[in-house]
């Protein structure tokens, strides 16, 4: 079934009104008419079956049949401090970040980030991630932070049960070390450098900070590889990606 998330004020009573660009999906690429049904989420955690009462270029709304808590969404809370990246190559760690279950994305601005700023992309930023909760099955909406300087990102750290950053250089364990005996459902933080990597000044800034470096392995990925392996591997190690959370 095709999943939409809506915002509050799209819901009033037992009525669902959809936007304009949403009401084009479903007209004119999804072909859906009267009497079809979508899954709603109203990203508080439920999901609403609603049956499609007016599909029109003037309005398109839907009435909702009933409600379950959405599903798909981790126990542990997975925050991605990823450093700006050339706009492809951010935007598909925003995409398949949220497909793994990333609870939410930080961008920073890292010494050697090649991008040093945001500029008007936020919003296209949230379409990217909605769209991708949609597809994966998302309960809630990741959230999307404004970007800052990595020195100002690293004064969150005391907030996560564990705070780690993989670094080429790192000697020592990989993330199930690092993760290992934390309490059931944690916050853990991913700091991922950008395409030029961390330099030694920012690791020891991260480590007085109470980062944990660790290593990916022997093999030198690609930043935007390497974001998408630790937060696999995280989660995986959470025992994230074994069990569904109703």
């Amino acid at each position: 079934m095709h999943r939409f998330f809506v915002s509050p004020e799209q819901i009033a009573g037992h009525l669902v009104h959809f936007r304009a660009d949403q009401a084009r999906q479903l007209r004119d690429v999804l072909r859906l008419r009267p009497g079809d049904a979508v899954a709603v989420l109203d990203d508080t955690g439920q999901v609403y079956r609603v049956r499609l009462e007016r599909v029109s270029r003037e309005r398109t709304d839907g009435i909702i049949e009933s409600r379950a808590a959405a599903g798909g969404e981790p126990a542990a809370h997975v925050t991605l401090y990823q450093s700006l990246l050339k706009r492809e190559k951010f935007e598909w760690v925003l995409q398949k970040g949220t497909e793994l279950g990333v609870t939410r994305f930080a961008p920073v601005i890292s010494r050697r980030a090649l991008v040093r700023e945001a500029g008007d992309k936020l919003d296209r930023w949230r379409r990217i991630i909605a769209e991708a909760a949609e597809q994966a099955g998302r309960g809630r909406l990741p959230e999307l932070r404004p970007p800052v300087a990595l020195e100002d990102a690293l004064r969150d750290a005391p907030t996560y049960a564990r705070a780690i950053i993989p670094w080429e250089a790192a000697e020592g364990g990989g993330i199930r070390a690092a993760l290992a005996g934390l309490p059931p459902a944690p916050a853990v933080a991913l700091f991922i450098g950008s395409e030029g990597g961390f330099d030694p000044a920012e690791i020891e800034a991260a480590r007085a900070a109470g980062l944990m470096p660790i290593t990916l392995g022997p093999r030198i990925l690609r930043t935007e590889t390497a974001a998408l392996v630790a937060v696999a591997l995280a989660l995986h190690e959470l025992g994230e990606m074994e069990r569904v959370h109703e």
